[in-house]
C-alpha cells in the first residue's frame, strides 16, 4: 500500500515537472543575461538575474500590445459567453434546428483558418476596418463563438429540465426560467466556456497577424517579431511572453472554484 502510494506520487511529480518546466524555463530564460542564454549545456539556475529585459519589452511595444490584448480578448470573451449562453440553452431546451444546426455551427470551427484569412482581409479592407479593435473582435469571435454556443448546449443538456418545468408551472416566465433557474444551475460551464473564450481569443496569431498593423497589434504578433539583425531576441521575447501569462493566471485563480465542477459537466466530461 505504501510502495503503491509513493509511486502515485512520484508520478504525479514527474507529470507537474513534465508541464511546469516550460514555464520555469521561460521565467529564467527573460531573467539571464543576453549572453547565458545560449550557453552549452544550458543553466538551469543562473549566476545572476536581470530584470531589464522587462523593461525594454514595453521599448518593443509590449506594453501597448497587452494592453490591446487586454481590450480585444475581454470583449470577445463577454461577447461569446453570453450569446454562447443564450445559444446554448435555446439549442438544448428548444431543439432550435435539431441535431444539425448546432453541429454546423461547431464544424466553423474546424475550418481552416488560412482559407478564410483572404476573404476576411478584403472584406475589412473594403469597409476601412484594418489595424481596427472592431475588426481582430470580429474575426475572433468566428474562433470563439462556435465553440461557446456547443459547450454550453452540452453543460444545459446536463442540468435537470424538471426544475424549470416546476418553475413554469409556478408562474414564471420564460426569461425567468433562463436567469433564475438554468444559469445558476450551468455557473460552472458558464465560466469554463469564458475561460476557454479568453485563452483562444488571447492565443489567437494568424487573423491579428494579418488585420493588424500598429494601432491594433495583439502580444503574439508582437512576440513574433522580437527579433534583430543579430538574431531572435531571446530575453525579451521570454519577457513578453511571461507578462502574457499574467491575466490567464489571474482568470483562472479567480475561477478556479467552478473548475473541477465545470470539468465534470457536458463537453469536456
Amino acid at each position: 500500500m505504501l510502495a503503491r502510494q509513493s509511486a502515485r506520487y512520484v508520478a504525479i511529480a514527474i507529470v507537474v515537472v513534465v508541464f511546469f518546466f516550460p514555464i520555469y524555463w521561460m521565467l529564467i530564460t527573460s531573467m539571464k543575461p543576453q549572453e547565458e542564454v545560449l550557453y552549452y549545456p544550458p543553466t538551469f539556475v543562473p549566476p545572476e538575474f536581470t530584470f531589464r529585459y522587462y523593461a525594454e519589452a514595453f521599448d518593443f511595444r509590449g506594453g501597448t500590445a497587452l494592453i490591446n490584448s487586454l481590450i480585444v480578448t475581454s470583449i470577445v470573451t463577454v461577447i461569446s459567453t453570453v450569446l454562447g449562453t443564450l445559444g446554448g440553452y435555446a439549442f438544448a431546451r428548444y431543439k432550435v434546428g435539431g441535431f444539425h444546426l448546432p453541429f454546423w455551427i461547431l464544424s466553423t470551427r474546424m475550418m481552416p483558418q488560412v482559407a478564410a484569412i483572404i476573404p476576411l482581409f478584403l472584406l475589412m479592407q473594403q469597409f476601412g476596418m484594418i489595424d481596427r479593435y472592431g475588426a481582430v473582435i470580429a474575426v475572433h469571435l468566428i474562433v470563439t463563438l462556435p465553440f461557446a454556443i456547443w459547450m454550453m448546449r452540452s453543460f444545459f443538456l446536463e442540468t435537470p429540465v424538471e426544475l424549470e418545468e416546476a418553475a413554469l408551472m409556478d408562474g414564471a416566465s420564460k426569461w425567468q426560467l433562463l436567469m433564475k433557474i438554468a444559469v445558476p444551475l450551468a455557473a460552472p460551464g458558464i465560466a469554463m466556456t469564458a475561460l476557454f473564450s479568453f485563452v483562444f481569443s488571447w492565443n489567437e496569431f494568424l487573423f491579428a497577424l494579418v488585420l493588424t498593423r500598429r494601432v491594433a497589434t495583439t502580444l503574439p504578433v508582437v512576440i513574433s517579431g522580437l527579433y534583430s539583425q543579430h538574431g531572435v531576441l531571446w530575453p525579451v521575447m521570454t519577457a513578453v511572453a511571461a507578462m502574457g501569462l499574467i491575466p490567464i493566471f489571474i482568470l483562472a485563480v479567480v475561477a478556479q472554484r467552478y473548475l473541477v465542477r465545470g470539468l465534470t459537466l457536458g463537453a469536456i466530461k
